[in-house]
């Protein structure tokens, strides 16, 4: 792994966050306010949950047949031979980071807590966008110069911004 690669892996993150998370309301610590009081899972934030975490799934599944597809790892280990602009990276340069936060949202709806989407899911949007993006972006750039270059003057990197 050179200098370029990104040694701690978004997954690795991710779940950690995801356990600080349920420490937080096994404990009852809460670092911003609750959305309401006490904080527990009532049928309407299970109804909410739920389907961000079926999306939450299925996103990871489409994503690992995506890359499947094209003869690459989204672990970081093989990269694509080609660059890959087909939807979803039509749409947005890092389109499967963005389902990350289905589960951040469903944790907010399920728990009634603020740090979930917040704290955590601001949190884990600052590790991607400064550590992990411009790692990614600074080895597409050496692998296919000019296209990449082209590809990401026409699709911005988080899809509307």
């Amino acid at each position: 792994m050179t200098e370029r690669e990104v040694r701690i892996q978004p997954p690795q993150v991710f779940f950690f966050q995801v356990l600080v998370i349920l420490a937080q309301w096994a404990f009852g610590v809460w670092l911003l306010p609750v959305l309401r009081t006490p904080t527990s899972a009532t049928p309407l934030g299970w109804a909410f949950f739920v389907p961000c975490v079926v999306a939450f799934i299925v996103s990871k599944m489409w994503m690992f047949r995506f890359f499947g597809k094209h003869r690459a790892s989204p672990m970081f280990k093989e990269h694509a031979k080609d660059l890959i602009t087909e939807f979803p990276f039509s749409a947005a340069r890092n389109p499967f980071y963005l389902f990350d936060f289905l589960l951040f949202l469903g944790l907010t709806l399920l728990i009634g807590a603020l740090d979930p989407i917040v704290l955590h899911g601001a949190l884990f949007f600052f590790f991607l966008a400064f550590y992990v993006v411009p790692r990614e972006e600074k080895r597409l750039l050496l692998t296919h110069g000019t296209d990449y270059e082209a590809y990401r003057s026409r699709v911005k990197r988080w899809g509307l911004f």
